[in-house]
Formats: structure tokens, sequence, C-alpha cells
């Protein structure tokens, strides 16, 4: 018999596997009774062992590295009867937890636009309107570096959103999930489309000699 220990928030649970080892227990297996036991939907229920998020519903819990008696962190939500009734279609709590997950990762998103594409924006400008000098390659000025890099961070956190929202699979009649998902991918792609804009633009006054 094998034991799991999951710890979720201050409670801690013991899920007992008759007559199998890890090798043969499955990921979504370990899932599907950590969500019978809270009533944390299934599509926002994760599963971390050693800071590292469990993912592949058909791997073996013995591919993550746990150890026998080992503790997993479960992360995720049970949501109250009255925001499942309001904010989703049918009421059904999956589709509450796939709302939550795609506004999350917008809500991430929106932080970061707030807080480094003015920045971004300003630093553009100066940069430009500086009318800057040739430069190799190789040396390429701090300042054209830091915006090399401004651009780097804002467009990879981005896409990294575009990968969490195309990963949300809705169920046909999840209605407002998939409002919610085509909105999110929407405004994401507005900010990535504003930032490579800008990028061209830096790019269209650079003056790089080569050797």
């Amino acid at each position: 018999m094998v034991i799991v220990n999951v710890k979720w928030g201050r409670e801690k649970h013991s899920y007992e596997f008759e007559e199998r080892i890890l090798a043969d227990i499955r990921l979504g297996e370990l899932r599907k009774k950590c969500h019978d036991r809270t009533g944390v939907p299934m599509g926002g229920l994760t599963l971390i062992y050693g800071g590292a998020t469990m993912k592949d519903d058909n791997a073996p819990l013995s591919c993550f590295g746990i150890k026998p008696n080992g503790q997993i962190t479960m992360m995720g939500t049970k949501p109250s009867k009255d925001d499942v009734q309001v904010l989703t279609t049918h009421g059904d709590p999956e589709e509450y937890s796939l709302i939550l997950k795609i506004q999350t990762s917008l809500q991430k998103a929106q932080a970061l636009v707030a807080e480094h594409v003015p920045r971004y924006e300003q630093a553009v400008a100066k940069y430009i309107q500086s009318n800057p000098p040739p430069y190799y390659l190789a040396a390429m000025p701090p300042a054209r570096k830091q915006l090399m890099d401004a651009h780097s961070l804002l467009s990879e956190t981005l896409l990294q959103s575009l990968l969490v929202f195309d990963g949300v699979v809705c169920k046909q009649d999840f209605e407002v999930a998939r409002a919610t998902r085509r909105e999110a991918v929407k405004e994401t792609q507005k900010w990535l489309d504003a930032i490579d804009e800008l990028n061209a633009k830096v790019k269209e006054c650079d003056k790089v000699v080569s050797k």
C-alpha cells in the first residue's frame, strides 16, 4: 500500500492506494482524489512537489521523484456556491476554475504592463530623440541594451500569458469561460503588438556597423 500525503493550506490529507506502487499511480488519479475530498475544481487544482509543479495527468507519480510518505503541496480554491452560480454559465465549478485561471494570468499581465510599459515607452522616445551613433553589435551601448532587455521581458511574459490562455480548454457550453478567454487573448495580443511596434521603431534608428 502507498500513502501519499498532501498539504492544502492548514489542512493535511493522506490518500491510500491499496496494492499499488508509485510507478503505476497516475498524477490524474491523485488529483481526482484531492478534488473529491476538498471540492477544489480539477481545472484549478495544482500539485507541487520539491518546488516544482506536477504536470501531465498521465505521468506516474514516480517520475516526479516522490518518496514514500513524502509531502505534496496542493494549490487551489474551493469556490462558494454563490460565486459559481453568478459567474458561470450553468453553475459548473469546473467552469469557474477555468475563469479564475484566465483572470489570474490576465491580472499578472496587466500588472506587468502597468509597471513597465510606460517606462519602456519613455525610454524608446528618449533613445530615438538622441539620434544614437553607429555601433558594433558586439559593443551595444548600455541604453540600447536596456531597451532590448525590457522588450524581451515584456514580450516573453505576455507570450507566456497567451500560452496559458491557449492551454485553457473550455467545453462548448462554457460560454462565460470562452468569452473570458477570448477577451483575455485579445487584450494581451494588443499589448504585445504595441511593444513590438515600439521595438520596430528602435530598430529603424539603429546604425549597426558590421566588421
